[in-house]
C-alpha cells in the first residue's frame, strides 16, 4: 500500500526533543526513512520495538484484499477493482553496542477480479534499510536505503506525483555521518543518490538526483542552538536540462518544553540552468511533539527538485504532517501522514513545463492479534491537478482502502 512516497523528508537530526528538554545538535541515532515509507507488510516487523534478540531474522506472508477506485491514476479514463494480493516478506534486525542494523524486503503478487489482464506475480516490490555503526565515542556513520517498484508511478516518486499507470522504479541512497566535536558543536555530513526509472510506454520522465548536506551546529544554551548549513543537488533529468543548485541556509532549533521542539532554517537556492543563474527561496521549518504513547509532528520544506514522473527542474513546496501512535494499545501501530505538495518549473515556461499539486493522505495499522499472527489495514487518499501550463496533463483523484492478515515467525540469534 505504501511506498517511498508515503512520508516526506524527516526532520534534520537533533530535532527530536530530548527528554531532559536540552538541544545538544544532531542526534547519533539511526538514520531515519519515515515510519511512513514502509509498506504495510513491514510496517508490523519493522516498527519500533518489533525486534526480540540482538539478531532476529523473520520471514512471513500475509493475504490482503484491496478495494481501488481508479486503477489507472488517470480520471480521463476511471476504472475499479478488487485486487488479492499474496506478499512475502523477510526482515532482519541486528542490534549490537556498537552498530545495528534493519533491514526488509516484499514483494506482492497480484490478482485482480475485474481486469484480470493486470494480474502479476511480482507487481510490487519494497526494500528499506538501516544502518549505523559508532565509529568512536564522538563519530556515528550511517546509511538508509529505499527501493520501491509499483504499476503505480505516484508510490515511488518522493513527492508522490502521478505520471498515471506505469512500470516504475526508484531508488534513494543515503550516507551519512555525526561528528559530535565538542559538548556544544557537532558536523553532520550526508549525501543522497536517487534513482526513478519509467518502463514501457508511459508519460513519466526518468531522472538522477545525487545532493550533498552538510550542517554545522552549535549548542548556546541547554535549549537554544544554531544552524549552519549547505546543500548541494546535481539533477539530471533525462529529458530535460542538467542542473546545478547551491542551498546555504542558517537557523535554529529550540526546545519550548521537555517535549516540544520547533526547529527553522532559510536561505535561498541558487540553480544553475542553462547558462542563466536562478534565484529562490529555500528552507525548512518543523514542530515535534514526543508523547508517552507515541508522537506528532509538522513539517514545511521548500527546494529545488525533480517533480516525480513529471521530471524537470522545479521548486518544489511540502506541507506534511505524521502522527505516530506506538504504545497507545498493546500490539497497536498506527501511523497517520497527509501532506500537500505543489511543483512548477524553475525559469520561465518551456516545452517540459512542470506546474501541478497533489494531496495525499495515508493511514496505516497493524494489531497484534497472536504471537505469530497479525492483522494490519490500510487507506491512501490521491487528488493530483495539473495547471494548463502543464506540459503532461494528467488530473487523478484515487481511494484505496486494503485489510490483510500476516504470518511470521521470528527466529532469533544470540
Amino acid at each position: 500500500m505504501a511506498s517511498y512516497a508515503w512520508g516526506q523528508e524527516p526532520p534534520p537530526r537533533g530535532v527530536g526533543a530530548q527528554p531532559s528538554g536540552t538541544v545538544t545538535g544532531p542526534a547519533a541515532g539511526p538514520p531515519s526513512l519515515p515510519i511512513a515509507a514502509y509498506p504495510l507488510e513491514l510496517l508490523g516487523l519493522l516498527a519500533p520495538g518489533a525486534q526480540r534478540g540482538p539478531v532476529t531474522l523473520t520471514p512471513s506472508i500475509s493475504v490482503s484484499e484491496e478495494y481501488n477506485d481508479n486503477i489507472f491514476l488517470d480520471n480521463r479514463d476511471r476504472q475499479w477493482d478488487f485486487i488479492t494480493s499474496f506478499s512475502p516478506a523477510l526482515t532482519l534486525y541486528v542490534n549490537r553496542p556498537s552498530y545495528q542494523l534493519s533491514a526488509g524486503y516484499s514483494f506482492s503478487a497480484d490478482l485482480y477480479a475485474r481486469e484480470d489482464r493486470l494480474s502479476n506475480a511480482f507487481d510490487r516490490q519494497n526494500l528499506v534499510a538501516t544502518a549505523l555503526y559508532r565509529l568512536t565515542p564522538g563519530v556515528t556513520l550511517t546509511v538508509a536505503d529505499a527501493f520501491a517498484y509499483d504499476r503505480s508511478s505516484n508510490r515511488v516518486a518522493a513527492q508522490g506525483f502521478s505520471s498515471g499507470r506505469q512500470k516504475s522504479w526508484s531508488n534513494n541512497f543515503t550516507p551519512g555521518m555525526t561528528w559530535q566535536m565538542t559538548p556544544q558543536d557537532s558536523l553532520s555530513l550526508g549525501a543522497t543518490y536517487g534513482v526513478l526509472r519509467f518502463e514501457g510506454a508511459g508519460t513519466g520522465v526518468d531522472s538522477d538526483t545525487l545532493g550533498f548536506q552538510s550542517n554545522l551546529t552549535h549548542a548556546f544554551t541547554p535549549r537554544f542552538s544554531g544552524i549552519i548549513a549547505y546543500g548541494f543537488t546535481y539533477l539530471d533529468p533525462h529529458e530535460d536540462d542538467v542542473s546545478r543548485t547551491h542551498t546555504p541556509t542558517v537557523g535554529f532549533i529550540y526546545a519550548l518544553t521537555p517535549t516540544l521542539t520547533a526547529s527553522i532554517t532559510g536561505g535561498a537556492s541558487l540553480t544553475e540552468l542553462r547558462g542563466d543563474t536562478f534565484v529562490s527561496p529555500a528552507g525548512t521549518a518543523s514542530l515535534v511533539q514526543v508523547f508517552s504513547f507515541g508522537s506528532a509532528s509538522l513539517q514545511y520544506n521548500r527546494g529545488v527538485s525533480v517533480a516525480g514522473g513529471f521530471g524537470g527542474t522545479n521548486n518544489t513546496q511540502t506541507v506534511s504532517a505524521a502522527l505516530t501512535l506506538s504504545t497507545l494499545l498493546r500490539g497497536l501501530f498506527v501511523v497517520l501522514s497527509p501532506a500537500y505538495s505543489t511543483s512548477e518549473s524553475v525559469g520561465p515556461r518551456r516545452a517540459g513545463h512542470v506546474d501541478v499539486e497533489a494531496v495525499t493522505l495515508n493511514l496505516g495499522a497493524t494489531y497484534q492479534v497472536a504471537q505469530y499472527v497479525a492483522l494490519f489495514g490500510g487507506y491512501t487518499f490521491l487528488r493530483q491537478r495539473t495547471a494548463g501550463s502543464s506540459s503532461i496533463q494528467i488530473d487523478a483523484d484515487q481511494s484505496r482502502v486494503r485489510f490483510g492478515l500476516q504470518v511470521g515467525y521470528p527466529f532469533n540469534f544470540d
